[in-house]
């Protein structure tokens, strides 16, 4: 019996002996701290979730934090390699702080019952998006006081709380619309009935427009009427009557001056060995521009379709770019004007509406070959739907070749108009005109101008026409 007990209490010795060299052969080599949160927008600081390395230094551990993304709230692995070993660990991105907000304080509302609780706050500031509620479904239907409180809730469920006084009143008072003109649509084309409208009401933040355009044909010529009706949540109403007329050649409009600070930086008689260039500038700053192209360097042709792509203007400018035939007669002009536009088509996919004279309309050159020509042109440009731009700013770098930079930089920064139109030359003797464009850009940058190309809405200087 006693050699009996002997073995087993052998056996179990060496059993237990054997499982603690397995335990200790095969136990993890690092080991994790047990709290491996992050709190979103932080930064990731992994080797401070290592509690200990068996028989190493931490120093020896890589760590890759590749697939953890700290702006979004969620669970993501961190790869930690000790000797050719990988360790995962799952670590969570978190929100734990609360937000904050302004509430508004004796707020005057209508007795709709259509309060919502975000219209009572203000500057809400969090890591994660949040949402707005009412802490209780409160009865705004009567008139009188409430005291309401407002939670504000971010996407890890933390929680604030105000509270404000509502005035409850009887809304009987209409919303308004404005923005509303005479709306000009060509035959059997759409139209927006809502650009540039704006509706407003003393208690409701977004009434809601309806348009009846129920008489409106848009596949024939005439003069038609439509109603819009704006209707605030409390039901109270406003209609507008508007006249749409329907036509076969949209009339040309000249925009003057706007409040925005805008340069339109523009380029006359590209494209050139310069273009690419201006054209890399220009992406540099952000700035856009338009280019008032010829005929004349045609090996440079697929710059325009370049300039397309990246966002800028093409307009025309002159096929020959030889006064002697432009103004030889108005037929001529538009004859060299289609050829013109023929050649940017097959570069841009359509015909420019946007041309630039030659010389501009200021020119006196064009009464040597036909007296009062500008005259006539100014005018049966836009009867034949295009609009001319001239400029109030001029860089003159027509002056000669090779301008001074500095001289160029002066005379391209001097206005001071809240519109600029820039007169710039795109040739390959304008290379003093690349190196000025970064002063100038910044010049205005600097001074909160944006850099537009021409578009509809874009400021239509006209000179004093001299023939």
């Amino acid at each position: 019996m006693k050699l009996r007990k002997r073995a087993i209490v052998l056996l179990v010795l060496i059993v237990a002996a054997v499982g603690l060299m397995i335990y200790l052969f095969n136990r993890p080599a690092i080991v994790f701290v047990d709290q491996t949160d992050i709190e979103i927008n932080s930064s990731v600081d992994a080797a401070s979730f290592i509690e200990k390395v068996r028989g190493h230094e931490k120093s020896e551990v890589k760590i890759d934090t590749s697939k953890v993304n700290t702006k979004k709230l969620g669970s993501y692995v961190i790869v930690y390699t000790l000797e050719d070993e990988k360790y995962e660990l799952e670590v969570e991105v978190v929100d734990t702080k609360a937000p904050t907000f302004d509430i508004k304080k004796d707020v005057k509302t209508d007795a709709s019952g259509k309060l919502k609780a975000n219209e009572l706050v203000e500057n809400i500031k969090d890591d994660t998006k949040t949402k707005v509620y009412f802490k209780e479904d409160y009865d705004l239907t009567k008139t009188g006081k409430k005291e309401v409180t407002v939670v504000v809730e971010d996407e890890g469920e933390n929680q604030t709380e105000k509270k404000t006084t509502l005035q409850i009143v009887k809304d009987q008072e209409a919303p308004t619309l404005t923005g509303q003109q005479d709306l000009i649509v060509l035959q059997n084309k759409d139209i927006d009935y809502l650009k540039n409208i704006k509706v407003s009401d003393d208690f409701d933040p977004d009434p809601t427009v309806k348009v009846d355009d129920s008489h409106v044909k848009l596949s024939k010529l005439g003069d038609y009427k439509i109603t819009y009706t704006v209707t605030d949540r409390s039901g109270n109403k406003n209609k507008y009557e508007q006249t749409v007329s329907v036509v076969d050649k949209l009339p040309v409009k000249d925009k003057g001056q706007s409040d925005e600070k805008i340069v339109y930086l523009t380029f006359d008689d590209g494209p050139s060995a310069n273009t690419q260039k201006i054209l890399d500038v220009l992406d540099q700053y952000n700035a856009k521009a338009t280019f008032f192209v010829t005929g004349t360097n045609q090996k440079y042709n697929y710059l325009i379709k370049e300039a397309h792509k990246r966002g800028h203007t093409i307009a025309l400018h002159t096929y020959s770019h030889d006064y002697s035939k432009v103004y030889s007669s108005v037929d001529a002009y538009f004859q060299d004007l289609n050829q013109l536009g023929e050649m940017v088509k097959k570069e841009i996919g359509y015909v420019p509406r946007y041309i630039r004279f030659p010389g501009g309309a200021s020119n006196t050159v064009s009464r040597k070959y036909c007296p009062g020509i500008m005259s006539t042109l100014v005018k049966e440009v836009k009867n034949r739907g295009y609009q001319y731009y001239d400029w109030n700013a001029d860089s003159t770098d027509a002056s000669g070749n090779h301008v001074a930079v500095s001289k160029l930089i002066a005379n391209g920064t001097s206005s001071q108009a809240n519109n600029i139109n820039l007169l710039c030359h795109d040739t390959d003797a304008k290379s003093t005109t690349v190196e000025a464009l970064p002063s100038i850009i910044q010049y205005y940058q600097q001074k909160g101008y944006q850099f537009k190309g021409i578009d509809d809405d874009a400021f239509t200087p006209h000179q004093k026409v001299n023939n």
